[in-house]
């Protein structure tokens, strides 16, 4: 009996030890800030998935859906004689007890290990956003780095800006690579 209960519990370990760590980007830095009206993030990371599969992930803008469980909906309407692509997007975001569906529309600019999002306020509950997301190859991985700063065209109470909003933003940018990661492993 002792040496199965031995054995169950090393088995446990084992999983709590390797699980975890199959899907989890190596995070380098990760800051957020509220400043006059304005959420910023800048987050840097190196992925487990080469760079070429990092930036298929991110340029398949109807599968963003399964980068973040927040993205309720994703439609291309469409793409503007430069190449940008325009997207929008319909997120649930909960803070605390606050939550609300938010949807966006961006012009979305693909280059060479770049994609930069610019948000169109007047089709968005968004006054201002701009994203912008860089990888290159580093060592067999991919170093990604991402900074993103928005302003929204709602009210957001006091205490959920100050108690639990920095803290969704940055948990949900981490929950974001960590699926581009496992995406990009897979293909």
């Amino acid at each position: 009996m002792r040496l199965q209960m031995m054995r169950l519990l090393a088995m446990l370990l084992w999983l709590l030890l390797t699980v975890g760590k199959t899907n989890a980007a190596e995070v380098r830095q990760l800051d957020t800030d509220y400043t006059d009206g304005s959420y910023r993030v800048t987050f840097e990371a190196v992925l487990d998935a080469l760079p070429e599969n990092v930036a298929k992930v991110l340029t398949d803008y109807p599968s963003y859906g399964a980068l973040d469980p927040r993205i309720r909906s994703v439609e291309v309407l469409k793409t503007l004689p430069d190449g940008t692509v325009r997207i929008r997007t319909v997120i649930d975001v909960c803070a605390g007890i606050f939550c609300r569906s938010v949807k966006r529309v961006e012009n979305v600019r693909h280059g060479a290990g770049d994609l930069t999002s610019t948000v169109v306020p007047e089709r968005s509950d968004m006054r201002y956003g701009l994203t912008h997301t860089q990888w290159h190859a580093l060592d067999g991985r991919t170093l990604v780095r991402y900074e993103a700063q928005f302003s929204p065209d709602f009210w957001v109470p006091g205490f959920v800006r100050q108690r639990y909003a920095l803290q969704e933003l940055a948990d949900s940018t981490t929950t974001l690579f960590d699926n581009v990661e496992r995406v990009a492993r897979g293909r």
